[in-house]
């Protein structure tokens, strides 16, 4: 055999065996060690080559996640079936193992049509796109920064819901923790810094007064940042596959798993990048 074909097959091989590795790499069983997780990410869009990508490593956390939350903007075009079609289809693998919870985004649009649309495809409980649910020691609190009138603020009815739930889970000796999310952060950081929440310091104060809530997650910045004030942790999470915003730092594709220790009484973040590798870490 010419000493030119050998080398020729000889890479054939080695790329065939490098292929071969990277597939079981990816494919490979995330062992954790924490009692349980949940997992967030946020602003998909059209990413889905980036978005499937993290899917597939969220799939194989042993023992899966209780559940994972999509912090919005899930689409490009509001009520566009088709991108729903497609969201849910790269999703699978995450929700043949755990339920997800969807936050609605300015890109879900809010105008009846699109509502209609996000409540069949979402399943979401009742009229309003703010609720909350329980698991193990911790509450969670979905709220919706999108109400047609009231973009860009927590007001009216949703605020009394909001602080009627805050106080009476400060009651409740078996809830530990409170953890809450919304689409439009509080205080941005990133692209839309000159255009935070509207009623930020308001909702930041009744955040404060109540000591089980541990952080407060938001999308629509596409950038990870986390921002302590006054002791509270503000994260933002909107680098689930939509065009990255750079410049501000943070501007990485990712998800975050939220780890709960409960012996320690310790909540461990991560944020898990595109190759599946652990980009920053903290306990909040």
């Amino acid at each position: 055999m010419p000493v030119k074909f050998r080398i020729f097959i000889n890479i054939i091989i080695l790329i065939f065996l490098l292929d071969l590795f990277c597939s079981c790499s990816k494919n490979k069983v995330e062992k954790s060690d924490e009692d349980w997780s949940f997992v967030v990410f946020g602003d998909h869009r059209q990413g889905y080559g980036v978005y499937g990508k993290l899917v597939k490593y969220i799939s194989n956390y042993e023992p899966a996640p209780k559940f994972a939350v999509s912090l919005g903007d899930i689409m490009l075009r509001p009520g566009n079936e088709a991108e729903w079609l497609n969201f849910w289809r790269y999703s699978k693998p995450l929700t043949d193992k755990m339920p997800l919870f969807i936050v609605r985004g300015n890109h879900e649009g809010n105008d009846p049509v699109s509502e209609q649309i996000l409540h069949e495809q979402a399943n979401i409980p009742g009229e309003n796109f703010y609720y909350s649910y329980c698991c193990e020691d911790a509450y969670f609190i979905i709220l919706d920064t999108e109400i047609r009138g009231q973009e860009r603020s927590i007001v009216n009815e949703q605020l009394f819901w909001l602080t009627d739930n805050l106080d009476s889970i400060a009651q409740e000796s078996n809830i530990k923790n409170i953890c809450i999310f919304m689409h439009h952060p509080l205080f941005t950081q990133g692209k839309y810094q000159d255009v935070p929440l509207i009623n930020n310091e308001e909702l930041h104060e009744l955040f404060l007064g109540n000591n089980k809530v541990k952080a407060v997650f938001a999308g629509h910045e596409h950038i990870f940042n986390r921002y302590v004030r006054d002791g509270l942790t503000y994260i933002i999470s909107g680098g689930g596959g939509a065009i990255l915003h750079h410049g501000y730092g943070g501007d990485y594709y990712h998800f975050v798993k939220v780890s709960f220790y409960q012996e320690e009484e310790r909540i461990n973040i991560k944020t898990i990048g595109i190759f599946n590798e652990v980009v920053e870490e903290f306990d909040l």
